[in-house]
């Protein structure tokens, strides 16, 4: 290959480039380290002249990820920074399961994972505390190249360089001079492409929703002030009420981009997003507004919407009426995180597709068995409800059981094909499977369904989704299949 062709401009619309699409942000003082990352990168893409690699950037995603792992230390090890882990360990996750119940199923997501040891770090803490089964963990990375070495859980011994080493050789196999994590611990850990520099969080999209603990450690010492502002605030919006944040002990403090609740421990500086304070005055029970005076059939109310009826309609009857006012109680009860209770009123209306639906979601918080029996029981029961065969995929994907879970999506849009996030969750688990071509044909289909409606709309299935971010999320996994297959070919 022929000695690189460096311009001033090009240099200059390449760190834009890279400022633009992720949000990292060079000095001037770094100019020099930065052009010999940059050549490196132009030589695995085979580019000689700085102009045209600058062209490049703008749509090969496979050239741009080439470049940030030139640019970016994505050297990472076990249980880096181990106080941290303590903390996890003994203040952390005590704190949730007294917060939330003993059977409450912790959200935890690694955000930038790098080669994937912080998320099995993670995984081996939950391992140890008896949490194996109660624990969802989402790490996710902008690297494609980083995120395929962290599937596949094998690593050289420079992984193992930290105090904490002894801790994770016990879920380890040194094979052939190299160290394989269990099987076990894999299957804890679910990997994603995800940028954080893109309004695509939080969302049930990206799961990235009611965390209740997220680690971003060592990416806000590479981004720009505004991009820090912009990261911090949707970190915060993806944490439950009085869920953690965790940041590097050398990245700057987020404490000022968002109401974060600052705290300091024997382990480190902490955040915490505060828990919401409830009041008797603020929430009332199911049971005191069923025996509320009905509202005359000739008014038009909430519970005439609810029940999809206008003043036109029949007079409800008390049963009805009550009905309503318990299924509409459950769903309130899920806006708040109170699961057990949305679980208890809505048990109380078995047949009612929407009690079904709701009852599911909640448990899905509380225990993923529970709710995959239940699941199972009410998709039988209501075989017509492409909600709940959604719900089913869902959750037999986080089992990673994803022959059934291809099923279970598949019958979701046979049901209804214009179901975007239907659509979505199919390519998300045929891509896991390594079904490219199948998982690009329901990522486009997601794209070009989210694409029909107003930016700003609700898709269906969702809480608060909406088609912009959709769509975007879409064109992403369209982007990283096409550049995994342009590298196959």
């Amino acid at each position: 290959m022929n000695e690189i062709v460096w311009t001033d401009a090009a240099y200059q619309s390449i760190v834009s480039t890279l400022r633009a699409r992720t949000g990292l942000v060079f000095r001037a003082t770094q100019r020099e380290s930065i052009k010999a990352g940059i050549a490196t990168a132009m030589k695995r893409s085979r580019v000689a002249d700085s102009t045209e690699y600058a062209k490049l950037l703008a749509y090969d995603v496979e050239a741009l990820d080439n470049l940030i792992v030139e640019l970016t230390v994505g050297e990472t090890y076990f249980f880096r920074e181990p106080s941290q882990f303590e903390g996890i360990r003994r203040e952390i996750l005590p704190e949730i399961l007294r917060r939330r119940g003993i059977e409450h199923r912790v959200r935890i997501w690694s955000a930038a994972c790098a080669s994937g040891e912080e998320p099995y770090s993670l995984a081996m803490v939950c391992d140890e505390e008896g949490l194996a089964r109660r624990c969802e963990i989402l790490a996710t990375d902008i690297s494609s190249e980083a995120l395929a070495k962290a599937r596949q859980g094998v690593y050289r011994d420079w992984s193992l360089r930290g105090e904490r080493a002894s801790a994770a050789k016990k879920y380890l196999s040194h094979v052939d001079g190299v160290n394989i994590v269990e099987e076990r611990i894999r299957r804890l850990v679910r990997f994603e492409f995800l940028n954080l520099a893109m309004d695509v969080y939080p969302s049930h999209v990206t799961s990235t929703e009611a965390l209740d603990l997220i680690l971003c450690r060592n990416v806000l010492i590479y981004l720009g002030r505004s991009t820090i502002c912009e990261v911090s605030e949707r970190l915060y919006r993806c944490l439950a009420e009085g869920g953690w944040l965790i940041t590097a002990s050398g990245d700057p403090s987020v404490g000022e981009y968002a109401p974060f609740e600052t705290v300091v421990t024997d382990f480190g500086v902490f955040y915490r997003k505060p828990a919401a304070a409830t009041s008797d005055d603020s929430v009332t029970s199911a049971t005191d507004k069923a025996t509320e005076p009905l509202v005359p059939a000739s008014s038009t109310t909430t519970l005439d919407l609810l029940s999809g009826r206008g003043v036109a309609s029949q007079p409800l009857t008390r049963l009805e009426m009550n009905a309503s006012v318990e299924v509409a109680a459950a769903r309130a009860a899920l806006g708040r995180g109170e699961y057990a209770r949305a679980v208890e009123l809505a048990d109380l209306h078995p047949l009612d597709p929407a009690a079904c639906v709701i009852q599911v979601k909640a448990l899905a918080n509380l225990s993923t068995d529970s709710a995959i029996k239940k699941c199972t029981m009410f998709v039988s029961r209501h075989p017509l409800v492409a909600e709940l065969h959604y719900l089913h995929a869902v959750l037999l994907m986080e089992l990673n059981l994803d022959v059934e879970a291809v099923q279970a999506a598949q019958r979701a849009l046979f049901l209804d094909r214009s179901l975007e996030l239907a659509h979505f969750l199919l390519g998300t688990i045929l891509q896991r499977r390594g079904a490219l071509e199948d998982a690009r044909r329901s990522f486009r289909n997601a794209r070009d369904l989210a694409k029909a409606r107003q930016p700003d709309e609700v898709v269906p299935l969702s809480e608060h989704e909406t088609a912009s971010l959709l769509t975007r999320a879409a064109e992403n996994h369209l982007r990283v299949i096409d550049a995994v297959r342009r590298g196959d070919e």
